[in-house]
């Protein structure tokens, strides 16, 4: 079973960054007129030095994260749902499945080029899926340095994400990602798909997680935790986007914060400084200018999705 962190530490505002997504370092400089800001790193190099994200916060806005792939025959279908609904994932790969020259191994690792191709971002996931806490210091170096080099093999870049296989974290595992130069994400919501086995349960378990997470810790949203490689996974996945799109409509209706995807984990990011590399980020409060402003796109697109829905029926 995978093991959740949870913070309980204070609330933080976030400034906005050149990207147009919240971090917690500083104000970005402002670009001249007509110029683009630059893309965000899909290998987190602006995501660096950070605090363990868990994803805490009390806003609907979720990031979705898929762990132990690539897989060929369900992350390509995963890849076309979130292009569907316009939705950014991170991808926390293990390089066990993309290592040798098989014909099968080649084409996964061709599929870490499609992730990054369709905008999405790539994070370390070790190379044997280990609980990194049975692990002494030269073995956690092991698992992740082997994994990123493989990605680097595959992709020319390295990811700076890690997420410990199954959640299991310490503080001496804190301090070698640190020292290593990683930022460990962690999660806050689940669809438990490791534990059930059909699509219908996959979308039930994460609205049962959803509304615990609101009922005992004033979480609305927060970073979930999925795994591309089941089957029961990619079927679960539209239905609980979908579920969420209606439950927007009826948050419109009540003129209450609808539910959102962040378009980059910066989003859930806060800059470590001096703090202990176990230290985990304060529950996010999004800057209220930049919330507005998706807020007011969203709201724009429910109302006309929605009242095409109720004129259809």
């Amino acid at each position: 079973m995978h093991a959740m962190l949870t913070s309980t530490a204070g609330t933080a505002r976030l400034p906005e960054s050149a990207t147009g997504a919240p971090t917690a370092t500083s104000e970005a400089p402002s670009l001249p007129v007509g110029v683009a800001p630059p893309p965000p790193d899909p290998f987190g190099e602006h995501l660096r030095d950070g605090m363990v994200m868990t994803g805490a916060t009390p806003h609907r806005l979720l990031l979705l994260t898929f762990d132990d792939g690539p897989e060929l025959r369900t992350t390509p279908t995963v890849l076309d749902t979130l292009d569907e609904y316009g939705i950014k994932a991170v991808f926390f790969v293990n390089a066990t499945r993309f290592d040798s020259d098989s014909p099968r191994e080649r084409a996964q690792r061709e599929l870490l080029k499609e992730i990054l191709r369709r905008g999405h971002f790539l994070g370390n996931h070790t190379y044997h899926h280990p609980e990194l806490t049975d692990l002494d210091y030269e073995g956690i170096r092991s698992e992740l340095l082997k994994n990123e080099e493989y990605i680097f093999e595959a992709t020319g870049g390295r990811p700076v994400l890690v997420r410990p296989p199954y959640g299991a974290f310490s503080p001496r595992v804190a301090r070698t990602l640190a020292e290593l130069g990683y930022t460990p994400m962690l999660w806050n919501l689940s669809t438990g798909d490791t534990m059930v086995r059909s699509a219908d349960e996959v979308a039930s378990t994460f609205l049962r997680v959803l509304h615990r997470q609101e009922r005992e810790n004033g979480e609305y949203g927060g970073i979930v935790l999925m795994h591309d490689t089941h089957s029961w996974t990619v079927e679960g996945l539209p239905r609980i986007l979908a579920g969420l799109r209606q439950r927007n409509c009826e948050l419109a209706a009540s003129g209450q914060e609808l539910y959102d995807f962040a378009d980059d984990p910066s989003v859930f990011f806060r800059y470590r400084g001096d703090t202990s590399p176990e230290t985990v980020t304060p529950p996010t409060q999004l800057d209220p200018a930049w919330l507005e402003a998706r807020q007011s796109v969203l709201r724009e697109e429910t109302r006309l999705r929605c009242g095409a829905v109720a004129s259809r029926e």
